[in-house]
This record gives C-alpha cells, sequence and structure tokens, in this order.
C-alpha cells in the first residue's frame, strides 16, 4: 500500500467516523436539542470530535490486528484460523457472561446476549461480503476483527451500562472496522502495468 492509497483509507475512515457519531448524536441524543442553537452546534462539535476519535482507535487496532495475523500466520499456520474462531468464541462468552456479573447478577442472563449476538452477525454479513470479494481464507480473520477487535476497542465503554454511550462508541468502530477490511484488497491490489506495444508484462 502506497501512501496514497493509505491516506485515502486514513482520510475516509476519518469521515465514517465523524459523520455515523454524528448521525447517532442527533437521532439519540435527546439532550441535544433542550438547550437552542448553541448547544446544538457544540452537541455537533462533540460527536464529531468523539467520532474522530472513535475511528482513530479503529485504525489504530486495525493495524495492529494485521500485525498480529501476520504474526499469527508465522506461527501457527493452518491452526490460525482454528486459533481465532477459539478466540471468537471466547469473547462472545466473555462479552455475555461479564456484563452479566458486573451489572445484574440475579436476573436474567439473556438480554446480555443482545450485543453480542449483534455483533457477530454483523462480523458474519461482513465476512460474507469479504469472502464474495476476495477467497475463502478471509472469512475467519474478517469475523475475528470485527467482532474480537472491535470487542477490544470498546472495552473503555464497556464500563457503564446505559444505551447510549455503548452505541455512541459500537456503532462507529464496526462501521469504521468494516470499511477499512473491504477496502484492504482493494488497496493492496498491484496494478500491471503494459509496455507501449500493448501487450502486458508477464
Amino acid at each position: 500500500m502506497n501512501l496514497k492509497r493509505w491516506l485515502y483509507l486514513f482520510f475516509s475512515t476519518l469521515v465514517i467516523g465523524a459523520a455515523s457519531s454524528l448521525l447517532l448524536g442527533l437521532v439519540l441524543d435527546t439532550k441535544l436539542w433542550e438547550h437552542g442553537t448553541p448547544n446544538v452546534l457544540v452537541g455537533i462539535i462533540g460527536h464529531v470530535g468523539l467520532g474522530i476519535l472513535f475511528s482513530l482507535i479503529a485504525q489504530m487496532g486495525f493495524f495492529a490486528y494485521l500485525a498480529i495475523h501476520s504474526f499469527g500466520l508465522g506461527l501457527f499456520r493452518g491452526l490460525w484460523s482454528g486459533v481465532q474462531s477459539i478466540l471468537i468464541i471466547f469473547t462472545f462468552f466473555d462479552l455475555v457472561y461479564f456484563r452479566y456479573v458486573n451489572f445484574a447478577e440475579g436476573s436474567s442472563i439473556l438480554p446480555f446476549f443482545g450485543f453480542p449476538t449483534g455483533m457477530l452477525v454483523f462480523a458474519l454479513i461482513i465476512a460474507y461480503i469479504k469472502v464474495k470479494q476476495t477467497n475463502n481464507k478471509a472469512g475467519v480473520p474478517t469475523v475475528f476483527l470485527i467482532f474480537v477487535v472491535s470487542t477490544i476497542e470498546w472495552m473503555p465503554a464497556l464500563h457503564q451500562d446505559q444505551l447510549l454511550p455503548l452505541l455512541n462508541m459500537l456503532i462507529p468502530i464496526l462501521l469504521c472496522n468494516a470499511w477499512q477490511v473491504l477496502q484492504l484488497h482493494k488497496l493492496t491490489v498491484k496494478t500491471t502495468q503494459k509496455p507501449p506495444n500493448g501487450r502486458q508484462k508477464a
């Protein structure tokens, strides 16, 4: 990936993070509209700033995962997909169990399946698109990135049990990671130059 392509990925991901956070704020943040135009403008700037921050977190996690993925392929070779699958299962369990223990132990655990299940379904959809665009080997890494890496990036919000802060951080991160993984193969493909006679080089 050359500098031009990296800058495109960087700034387009920033835009997705900022736009998604702003849209969520306009739709879900009822306090935004309670104190007149100045409050709305401050709120808009705040949501855009948070979206940019979440985008940067997603980008750092994305490139960290690329390094880990390369290391995992070298260390585990053909077993790397299996290792990632096991980590996906453990992450799903932890996301349900530990939030249940922290916020609602003694009541029903079923509501705590909501976020992990939604995230996993979203990850599977993105993985299906990625596989259709590339090959079957991209499926598990894509699910791992969207589900496990996004969960790690989402951890600052997981210490509370309020829906709005959870959604405000999670959705921009998921969208940014989905955008990055779906763009990666397009930006890293090597273009074949043609010689003057019009024939492709071997």
